[in-house]
């Protein structure tokens, strides 16, 4: 054989085995890729089949909300038939304090609750030994 044979069929085998080794890292990356998205998809699907029963639930909640914003129109419809004006209805002045200087309005803070707030807790130090 000739030598510039050997060295051309040399050279195409390490060319061959380039190629071959790059391909295989390219196979090793794309299965790394695939076993994530593998594991992403479950979690994807885990999330979805939690969140199925979600609409139900809500459906039930609405059903509550509306009867209960039934139950009290009923109520309200019943203290206006029997002439009876509910709470804070119709309202010109402030409801607390007549009106007069120095009175709270209804919208104030109950006087409990502003001397809470005068009142500052004590904090203890814990000291570690």
């Amino acid at each position: 054989m000739n030598p510039a044979h050997v060295v051309l069929l040399l050279g195409v085998f390490i060319t061959i085995v380039a190629i071959a080794g790059y391909l295989i890292a390219i196979t090793l990356i794309l299965k790394h890729v695939v076993n994530r998205l593998v594991t992403i998809l479950g979690a994807v699907e885990a999330v979805t089949r939690t969140a199925e029963p979600v609409g139900p639930i809500i459906e039930d909640i609405s059903r509550d909300l509306a009867a209960g914003r039934k139950l009290m129109d009923d109520g309200v419809a019943r203290l206006s038939e029997d002439g009876r004006v509910p709470v804070g209805a119709g309202a010109e002045g402030p409801a607390v304090g007549g009106g007069e200087p120095g009175g709270r309005p209804a919208t104030g803070t109950p006087p409990a609750a502003e001397a809470d707030i005068a009142e500052k807790p004590r904090r203890r130090v814990r000291r570690s030994r």
